[in-house]
């Protein structure tokens, strides 16, 4: 096809549509939602949730996972332009992870030290680890191809931040049914569990994404 010919084709053609970073966020938490919601579905919350949730350290187990997926999406969001960068939009993220690890510390030295750790038996760890990464995992595949619509330039920033969005809002999911009130427990393993995921969003980041 001569030069011109090529032209005219590209001409004809429709022009695309409108990188709209909104709606992409928005439907990377409605599918992290949708998993969250259909695994609920299926297992169901804890039994007693509703009046548990007076005691500050439950809600925390929820609060701050979900704080984090929220605040780390401006970031994910900013990098879908050829050569942007997160910036200050990543700034607000450090907030809840920041607080995840105060309450780490401050349980920690509350706590007996028979008492800190025994909610973290094999089983509990493998359920709450495996379960999280169940949910993230669709949610995470969904999300790096909804990300595909944009033109990032730094393609494994944006797969493990897809990661973290992803893997926190699959831990607020699952701390509905999550029976470890411990936060040495939750923060230690759901902080596993989104870490993984990020690791996993940067590695599918660096061959989806890059162009």
């Amino acid at each position: 096809m001569k030069t011109d010919e090529l032209i005219l084709s590209l001409a004809q053609e429709p022009a695309p549509a409108p990188l709209n970073p909104g709606r992409i966020g928005a439907a990377v938490v409605a599918a992290t939602g949708f998993c969250g919601a259909l695994f609920l579905a299926l297992f169901g919350i804890r039994d007693g949730l509703p009046g548990l949730w007076s005691q500050p350290l439950i809600v925390a187990k929820t609060l701050l996972p979900a704080l984090a997926c929220l605040l780390a999406l401006p970031a994910l969001l900013a990098l879908l332009r050829p050569g942007a960068r997160a910036g200050l939009a990543a700034m607000p993220a450090v907030l809840p992870l920041s607080a995840a690890a105060g309450l780490w510390i401050f349980s920690f030295a509350a706590l007996e030290p028979a008492q800190r750790f025994v909610q973290s038996t094999p089983f509990a760890v493998v359920e709450c680890v495996g379960l999280i990464l169940v949910i993230a995992a669709p949610s995470l595949w969904l999300a790096i191809r909804v990300l595909g619509r944009g033109a990032t330039t730094r393609p494994r920033l944006s797969g493990a931040l897809a990661g973290l969005v992803v893997g926190a809002g699959a831990s607020s999911c699952y701390s509905f049914f999550c029976l470890q009130d411990n936060p040495l427990f939750y923060v230690t393993w759901y902080g596993t569990a989104i870490a993984i995921t990020a690791a996993a969003g940067a590695w599918l980041g660096a061959r989806r994404l890059r162009w």
